[in-house]
């Protein structure tokens, strides 16, 4: 356990957490994929093995591998070409991420689940696209820390049942959300889901990323990690910007911070919320996401673009 993220916890949430025998855990295949990537003696051999062993997960690992998002020439046909295909990192990150979605229980009237897992989605895929678009080297690693990069709300909700509670409304806006937590415990969940994954004994660099997801923690950064964490930072923004409402204003300071951040111009902004909202309707699909209104969502790239134009419109004018 990291003493830095107890002492940043109130006692009574530390306690509470320690002693809650019902928080979300990594089921089966999915803890014996964790244990393995510890083990300095691990090969990818073994990895696709213990894939194998859930075929259900396979099922899902092949489904995606040769789906339109890694438009490939040759189809995947067995899980070991899948392995070879992701590599480590992005099996590990697939499988924990297949394993996890959707697999935990709804708690009442608190944390809003099925909006929780549509955000943790969308920022994953963002996670993914963002790399790509700014040069990351290993893309895939990404996926699974925006993801997780929430998951401290689950256990938040699990030992805090009051929290949440009456707010569902509000828990679209994840700025005030942040601010909300703070209020009410004076830490986010951020701090927690770092916990969390220090107890699943998850990668320290996944750790490291999810709790420094709000912006926080900056200084225990290794350097060659802190990319990485501007790309998960930034990708629960453009999760925001496709899964809640947005006013012109809203996606013009997104297009603008994205410019200060990442080098990335207007235009290069409209094209990645183009991408990032049609891989993320296709992951849901693969992951038996439900979005309630697909529809929607499909018009999101295309409002953000007229948005964006008009915007570049009014300049030329201007100027």
């Amino acid at each position: 356990m990291d003493l830095c993220l107890q002492d940043l916890m109130d006692s009574e949430t530390f306690k509470l957490l320690e002693e809650c025998g019902d928080l979300p855990s990594p089921p089966g295949v999915a803890d014996q994929i964790i244990h393995l990537s510890s083990n300095a003696n691990s090969d990818i051999d073994t990895l696709a093995e213990i894939v194998s062993f859930d075929p259900a997960l396979t099922a899902k690992i092949l489904r995606i591998a040769n789906s339109s998002l890694y438009a490939r020439r040759a189809k995947t046909e067995n899980i070991q070409q899948a392995v070879v295909m992701f590599g480590w990192e992005g099996t590990l990150n697939l499988a924990l991420s297949f394993s996890l979605v959707g697999n935990l229980d709804d708690n009442g009237d608190g944390l809003d689940y099925s909006y929780f897992w549509k955000r943790s989605l969308a920022s994953a895929v963002a996670c993914r696209c963002l790399a790509g678009a700014t040069g990351y080297a290993k893309k895939e690693e990404l996926f699974l820390p925006g993801l997780l990069q929430d998951i401290g709300m689950l256990a938040l909700d699990k030992v805090h049942p009051e929290l949440y509670s009456g707010i569902k409304d509000k828990q679209q806006d994840h700025d005030s959300l942040i601010a909300f937590e703070k209020s009410k415990l004076g830490f986010d969940h951020a701090v927690v889901g770092a916990w969390l994954l220090n107890k699943w004994d998850i990668p320290e660099k996944i750790t490291q990323l999810v709790e420094s997801s709000h912006g926080s923690a900056l200084d225990f950064i290794d350097d060659d990690n802190k990319e990485a964490v501007k790309c998960v930072a930034f990708a629960g923004v453009l999760a925001d910007c496709i899964c809640f409402d947005h006013t012109d204003e809203g996606y013009l300071k997104e297009a603008d911070r994205a410019e200060k951040e990442f080098g990335i111009d207007i235009l290069d902004f409209m094209n990645l919320i183009g991408t990032v909202t049609k891989e993320f309707l296709e992951t849901a699909n693969l992951f038996d996401v439900e979005i309630d209104d697909p529809d929607i969502l499909e018009t999101v790239a295309e409002m953000a673009k007229m948005t964006l134009e008009l915007s570049g419109a009014n300049s030329n004018q201007a100027a």
